[in-house]
């Protein structure tokens, strides 16, 4: 009832609090007129009583088949209340003639709504072919019949279309849920498949090395040597590869990659020269575009002697274009990726958005990589194939044409009500004699207030939509008062208008504050014109009543059919927001579980090559753990890319000083925090390891400490090393919040309500220490 952005903000509570308030507030409307007819009767006292009490009946049956949650245990035997709501409809006729006649019309609504289409919609005929005969019964003259029967339709129609947009709308934030779980589940089998490509040989390759190392041991220990060589370096690219997935299934921006490339490259003595001409990008092809940009960097560091590097960046023709380019050897082909490189895992993420990666030696000494994405990605994106999800089920709301049905349906609902009116209240214009006279220039007038409704109601779906606001919404506003009040002035009680459309156009566009006074005021001035022109004192009263529910139906349906529109478009941004969000859990758990595990392979096995060639049997004994170690990753990559999983602190403890212990660091454990929730344990678990990582990654301690203690409400977990002065980075406070690892810690630690700080303690250590508080957690 405010402008659109407050009918946003209160979207969620339109399908079915506001739904419903609007739904009852239209029936009583309706009660009242129709109560009026009756007390036009005279009838005795407790027939009065008796038609309130009927009216009240049918009120609340008639929101039990609309809303069928309203009142459960009645929601249960929906066919038996649709049963009652009959009799009460038909039966009091006998009493009260063609005074009650408009109940038969929410019977007609239930129909529908109550029972299947296929039997619903022929009963709904029926009964307005059932409340048709009555009007001939009664003797209704040609111009009552006709209002009558547009009414008899009109009004279950308002009933069906209030009642139906709620489901509907309901419907479409279940299937935005669901839409987003899809999306989730297939960028985690992406990622599952690209972790695999990346880590699975890496770790397979590390495990054979090492069983084939444990037996040469003993028999030829040089070989041996040469065998832990290469895990070494396995497990070191791995650790280089972990970082690079991790970084790019983060949100990365193409001109922070080619800046710092700028600076890496210049560090490497590589002239680079960058020509970045694209502006703001989408924030799937700002990604996928900064992840190109790394990967094609990280090849060419790798396999080339480059001495220039330009990296250019432009839009045009609805694509956005990376080339990167170097005078080195780099390969001397431009066939498709090996399965296994990270170009690979690059080249179908470009292929999912639409886009091309082509790369190889230009003939002129200079290796070109080329990344080509469509700038729209909704218009430009693959189909999506026909296959069953992650969970087996192919479900509905996946599908496009079950929700795309739906804003069309709000829509053609709104559209025929709308109608509905405007032939409505042109009947009511026939009925009087001089109206014939006049009857050109009259429905002219009447299909202009049609028109200016149409354009408010539907100014979304048109391409001036987003310029309807300011002067010229405002501006058909004043052209609807003026075709609902000038022509008083020529026609007389001939014109009735349609007020009802400026009252819901008025709260459409005004704010909340000024919306109703002002349709107070349309009310009263349209009774006050017709009165002024000599129209009954009757029909008057039933005008003040039928104006405010018209504007009421007119704004229920244009919002909640607005809604239904905004819903449907937003499913896209929902799903892409889920995918981040599940992108960002990837990136912390891969860097924070199998960052630790293979920079433990990498320790232990420079402890092995160091104990090969003259204590063999301790050598072995640490070639044990790498294998437990190995296969504990192995563990992690299927635990990282199917979900989170709870993790022991204790087991952690247990892990962190047989790791430092290897590595000649004297360790000291202490856990007195009892039971802890789990999803604290996790947190706390993690950062044991992730703590681990960063102690021996950045300093040369030689005494560690990790206490957890039990404190008012909460626990604290401390992490404290002597490495600070003999590190060559003692800083790692710096780090706080920049680096990935603390980063991802410090994300995790504020998610179940605690604190992480780092930084030197005055006796010169360095301490890592996160408190959360349990109740909270």
């Amino acid at each position: 009832m405010a402008r659109n952005p407050a009918g946003r903000a209160a979207g969620r509570a339109l399908p079915r609090r506001t739904a419903i308030a609007i739904t009852a507030g239209v029936l009583l409307g309706f009660f009242v007129i129709d109560g009026s007819h009756v007390w036009g009767e005279h009838p005795p006292v407790w027939h009065a009583v008796a038609a309130v009490i009927g009216f009240a009946a049918i009120m609340g049956l008639q929101l039990v088949h609309s809303f069928p949650g309203f009142i459960l245990r009645l929601g249960r035997y929906r066919y038996a209340t649709w049963v009652l709501q009959g009799l009460l409809a038909y039966l009091p006729i006998i009493a009260f003639g063609a005074a009650w006649g408009g109940m038969t019309e929410f019977f007609a609504a239930s129909a529908v709504l109550v029972l299947p289409a296929a039997l619903g919609w022929p009963l709904f005929a029926c009964a307005v072919a059932g409340e048709l005969a009555l009007f001939g019964h009664f003797g209704f003259d040609a111009g009552d019949f006709v209002y009558g029967a547009i009414e008899a339709v009109l009004i279950p129609l308002v009933v069906i279309g209030l009642s139906r947009m709620s489901d509907m709308i309901d419907r479409l934030h279940a299937s935005r849920e669901e839409l987003s779980r899809l999306a989730v589940a297939g960028e985690r089998l992406r990622f599952a498949r690209d972790l695999h490509e990346v880590l699975g040989l890496s770790l397979s390759a590390i495990s054979l090395k090492c069983e084939l190392a444990y037996r040469l041991l003993a028999d030829a220990p040089e070989k041996a040597y040469d065998e832990v060589g290469e895990v070494l370096r396995t497990s070191r690219k791995a650790l280089a590869d972990v970082r690079s997935v991790s970084r790019g299934y983060r949100q990365m921006s193409l001109s922070d990659e080619a800046n710092a490339a700028v600076s890496m490259l210049s560090a490497a003595g590589i002239d680079t020269t960058v020509r970045h001409r694209c502006g703001e990008l989408p924030a799937p092809v700002d990604t996928v575009l900064a992840t190109a940009l790394g990967e094609g960097l990280t090849n060419m560091l790798r396999h080339s002697k480059a001495e220039r590097c330009v990296i250019t960046t432009e839009c045009g023709g609805g694509v956005a274009v990376l080339v990167l380019g170097n005078d080195g050897a780099g390969r001397g082909r431009t066939a498709k990726p090996d399965p296994g490189s990270g170009l690979a895992a690059l080249d179908s993420r470009l292929r999912e958005l639409g886009g091309t990666l082509t790369h190889g030696a230009d003939g002129r000494g200079w290796f070109r990589l080329r990344a080509v994405v469509p700038l729209r990605q909704d218009a430009q994106a693959p189909r999506p194939r026909r296959r069953t999800s992650a969970t087996g089920d192919r479900s509905r709301a996946a599908r496009p044409g079950h929700t795309d049905m739906m804003p069309r349906a709000a829509g053609a609902i709104t559209l025929a009500v709308l109608v509905g009116y405007f032939l409505s209240y042109s009947a009511e214009g026939w009925s009087y004699a001089p109206y014939a006279h006049g009857l050109p220039a009259v429905e002219l007038c009447l299909l202009g207030c049609l028109a200016l409704q149409l354009a408010e109601s539907f100014h979304r779906r048109f391409a001036w939509g987003p310029s309807w606001k300011g002067r010229l919404r405002y501006g058909a506003l004043g052209a609807q008062a003026l075709l609902q009040f000038v022509p008083f002035l020529v026609f007389g009680k001939a014109w009735a208008g349609i007020p009802g459309f400026l009252a819901g156009s008025v709260l459409l566009a005004l704010p909340a504050v000024a919306a109703w006074p002002v349709l107070v005021l349309v009310t009263v001035a349209s009774d006050a014109a017709q009165y002024a022109v000599g129209v009954s004192t009757q029909d008057v009263i039933f005008e003040t009543a039928y104006t405010p529910i018209c504007a009421v139906v007119v704004f229920g349906l244009t919002r909640m059919a607005q809604l239904a529109s905004e819903l449907h478009r937003s499913r896209a941004e929902i799903a892409r927001l889920a995918v981040t969000t599940e992108r960002l859990r990837f990136a912390r758990d891969l860097h924070d579980l199998l960052g630790f595990s293979l920079s433990a392979i990498t320790l232990k096995c420079e402890l092995v090559r160091r104990l090969a060639p003259t204590r063999p049997v301790q050598a072995r004994r640490e070639l044990t753990e790498v294998l437990g170690i190995v296969h504990e990753a192995l563990a992690d990559v299927r635990t990282v890319a199917g979900g989170s999983r709870r993790m022991c602190l204790s087991a952690e403890a247990e892990h962190a000083m047989a790791m430092l212990a290897g590595a000649g660091i004297h360790a000291t454990v202490r856990l007195d925090c009892g039971e802890l929730p789990g999803d604290v344990e996790t947190v706390l678990a993690t950062l044991v390891r992730e703590g681990l990582t960063n102690m021996l990654r950045h300093s040369r301690p030689e005494c560690c400490e990790i206490t957890a203690e039990r404190t008012a409400g909460a626990v604290r977990l401390s992490l404290v090393n002597d490495g600070a002065d003999r590190s060559g980075d003692p800083s790692l406070a710096s780090r706080l919040g920049g680096g990935s690892g603390i980063g991802n810690l410090t994300t995790r630690v504020e998610a179940v309500n605690g604190r992480l700080t780092a930084g030197p303690r005055p006796d010169g250590r360095f301490e890592l220490r996160a408190d959360v508080e349990l109740l909270a957690a």
